[in-house]
């Protein structure tokens, strides 16, 4: 087992909050905000996503084309 300690082979990671539209089963649109820590704050930053009774989140082009 070799064990490197070389800096270019240090692994990160970092985990950001989505939110993904409910519009329609095959839209697939997410959206997500760096300065955001939780979906509601992400939901706060996206001014242009809607969110419908239920929690659902629609996306800009969902909500255009009436999946409300």
């Amino acid at each position: 087992m070799t064990t490197s300690t070389n800096k270019e082979d240090t692994l990160t990671a970092a985990q950001y909050p989505v939110i993904r539209c409910d519009g329609q089963p095959t839209c697939g649109a997410e959206t997500m905000h760096a300065a955001a820590r939780t979906v509601t704050e992400v939901r706060r930053f996206q001014d242009d996503w809607h969110q419908r009774p239920g929690g659902r989140d629609i996306c800009p082009d969902c909500w255009k084309e009436g999946q409300r």
